[in-house]
């Protein structure tokens, strides 16, 4: 029997203990227990949070190869007809898109690689900044300033002294002003 003493009387204990510490809690206590475990949550995810998008840059940062910046002297838009620093010069005026576009580029080129050449230069009209100067109806061969300056889908302007001098908008007209 006194083994079942002793026994409940340990039960009775432990109980006891276990009243006694949760009654000697207050609910400040309470309280601090909470906010040390949610703190100790949140910092745990930012560090994974850390970890995980270190991770994941350093990847992207290996997978990006830098490429060099390449300017193309050769072509200008429409906005900058004006502004080039020769005294005389050609632009041709085209759409990228048109499926005779690498037939104009080979006349650009064409023309480009003659020597004693007039410096020419091309503009594409697929460019959203050159979309203003464009009509399909047909280009305003008499404008003489940018506020004028419409444009068909082929053309070559002859640019002398900063005005328009020669307008052409057929290919054999470009072809035969550029002597190819």
């Amino acid at each position: 029997m006194s083994n079942n003493n002793d026994l409940n009387r340990n039960i009775s204990e432990r109980d006891l203990k276990k009243i006694l510490k949760n009654t000697n809690r207050t609910e400040e206590q309470k309280e601090i227990k909470k906010f040390l475990i949610i703190l100790l949550c949140v910092v745990v995810i930012v560090f994974g949070f850390y970890f995980f998008t270190k991770d994941v840059v350093q990847k992207n940062n290996t997978n990006n190869k830098k490429e060099d910046v390449v300017f193309n002297y050769d072509q200008i838009i429409l906005g900058e007809l004006f502004n080039r620093p020769y005294d005389e010069y050609y632009t041709l005026i085209f759409n990228s898109e048109d499926v005779k576009a690498n037939y104009y580029y080979s006349l650009f080129s064409g023309y480009k690689s003659k020597e004693g050449a007039t410096k020419i230069y091309y503009t594409d009209l697929s460019d959203s900044m050159n979309s203003k100067f464009y009509n399909k109806d047909g280009g305003n061969v008499k404008s003489t300033n940018l506020d004028d300056l419409k444009v068909s889908d082929l053309t070559l302007i002859k640019i002398k002294d900063k005005k328009i001098v020669k307008f052409f908008e057929t290919e054999e007209d470009i072809e035969k002003e550029l002597g190819l």
